[in-house]
């Protein structure tokens, strides 16, 4: 990351039906990662997790059409399941090298998320509307999974 630029934080909470231990999963887990992890309107996304502290991830992302949008990836940082996941963030072209962190609550509906980017500011807006839509989708992929 380019430490000239000034960096901004971008913060997003949603409250999730489902356990923190089910949210936690989603995020982690790749065969279910792939199935809400995308910030376009449309797509669908393909996901490889290695996830221990060290370990890499990437999150391909792919439009309708089969074309590949865009490719994050980095390394987890910290993991404590199932209440924080802390990980680097890069997307070429888009951020080099960011950081997110992602704690999950209990809630009285089941999970509180909130979700920290530290990014460029030029970044945020973009950034900011795929993590809603990303939220949104895991609300209803975790909403999907309850018994």
């Amino acid at each position: 990351m380019d430490k000239s630029k000034t960096l901004s934080l971008l913060e997003i909470e949603r409250e999730l039906s489902a356990s923190r231990e089910a949210v936690f999963s989603a995020l982690t887990q790749p065969e279910k990662m792939s199935q809400w992890f995308f910030g376009m309107d449309d797509g669908y996304s393909e996901a490889e997790v290695d996830l221990r502290i060290g370990g890499k991830y990437t999150v391909r992302m792919y439009l309708p059409n089969k074309e590949l949008a865009c490719a994050p990836h980095g390394e987890y940082l910290e993991i404590d399941p199932p209440q924080k996941l802390v990980f680097t963030w890069t997307a070429e072209g888009f951020v080099e090298h960011s950081v997110v962190t992602i704690t999950l609550k209990e809630s009285e509906k089941g999970t509180l998320l909130h979700l920290r980017h530290e990014l460029p500011e030029e970044a945020v807006a973009e950034h900011r509307q795929g993590w809603i839509a990303c939220s949104e989708r895991l609300e209803a992929f975790t909403q999907s999974q309850q018994p």
